[in-house]
């Protein structure tokens, strides 16, 4: 009985492999374990991007959206990374806006203009990354990309500054600001990185 189940394992296995052939259209499929312990199948573009990943500072955010559909090449992956980026900085500012509208800290000194001023931040944020996009997009040099991003990065560390200043002061968001500021700092180190890829 054993022998007929490890059987039936092998099957599903060669029957799972045969699949993966057809749906990469015949190309090599590595299996690939990330950090959390998920188990990937990637192709020889997908190798490309797992390693390049490895050369950011927050790894596991990158090859997360690495193995985003669609994403194929290291300009592809920068462009997710801003498009992703700029949703979640886009939602930073609307919890930032309701809690300006809702009085939050409405007794604190000073509170009512910090969430202003970070709201600010991250409506320029999000300005800059779809800039950067459409730069990207249009075939734009490099230093005008690094240029955009580097204001990108001044814009996603405003609200921590703000609220650092002021001790006193609770920052509505703090696990968003952070977040946010580690997907730029990808978006950084990726536009860095393919400049320099032949």
């Amino acid at each position: 009985m054993s022998r007929f189940r490890h059987l039936a394992a092998l099957i599903l296995v060669a029957a799972s492999a045969a699949s993966l052939i057809s749906v990469v259209g015949a190309r090599v499929v590595h299996p690939i374990v990330i950090n959390d312990g998920r188990l990937l199948f990637a192709t020889a573009g997908r190798d490309e991007l797992l390693a390049l990943c490895q050369q950011m500072h927050y790894k596991t955010l990158c090859t997360t959206m690495a193995t985003l559909p669609g994403v194929t090449t290291p300009e592809q992956l920068l462009d997710t990374s801003l498009r992703i980026t700029a949703v979640k900085a886009a939602m930073a500012e609307m919890k930032l806006d309701e809690a300006i509208k809702s009085g939050e800290g409405k007794g604190e000194v000073g509170m009512a203009s910090s969430l202003q001023s970070c709201r600010e931040s991250y409506a320029s944020l999000v300005d800059s990354l779809n800039s950067t996009r459409e730069t990207l997009k249009s075939g734009g040099r490099s230093a005008d990309i690094m240029t955009e991003l580097s204001a990108a990065g001044t814009y996603s560390t405003d609200c921590d500054d703000i609220f650092e200043e002021r001790p006193e002061l609770q920052s509505p968001i703090p696990g968003a600001q952070r977040h946010i500021t580690r997907l730029v700092s990808n978006c950084l180190d990726l536009a860095a990185t393919i400049k320099d890829l032949p």
